[in-house]
This record gives structure tokens, sequence and C-alpha cells, in this order.
């Protein structure tokens, strides 16, 4: 989704310092990147309800594909 790159550029980045500086440091706080994330997340849930393609639908496919969330996965 073209129109969400920015988001995903800017999220990108800052996961990629509080991974470096934060997390494998053993601080798990990942707020520091949440208001981009949702910003990211929101402009593709928009791009795809733009393009009619319904999410629940895609949640129950992959599911369907690989197993509920609480089954693990088996290779």
């Amino acid at each position: 989704m073209d129109e969400c790159n920015s988001f995903k550029k800017e999220y990108e980045k800052c996961f990629n310092i509080w991974f470096r500086d934060k997390f494998l440091k053993g601080i798990d706080d990942d707020s520091m990147c949440s208001k981009l994330l949702k910003n990211y997340t929101n402009c593709v849930k928009k791009a795809m309800e733009g393009k009619d393609i319904d999410i629940e639908e895609l949640r129950s496919y992959h599911s369907e594909k690989i197993g509920s969330k609480d089954e693990p996965l088996t290779k």
C-alpha cells in the first residue's frame, strides 16, 4: 500500500532504534513507537477498505490455513 509507505518508514525507524537501544538491553516497554504503529496500521486498514479488502475475511482465511492462534504451528 504505497499510500502508507511514509508511515511504515517512520515506524520501522523507531522500531529499529527501540530494538537496538531498549529491547536488546532488557527493556521491553515498546510504548515509544506505539503512536507510529497506530498511524501505520490505521493507514493500512483504510487502504484495504478502499480496495474492498475485508480484514476479518483475511483473518479467517489465515487462521484456517495455519490453525488458531492457540494451536502450536507444526512443520
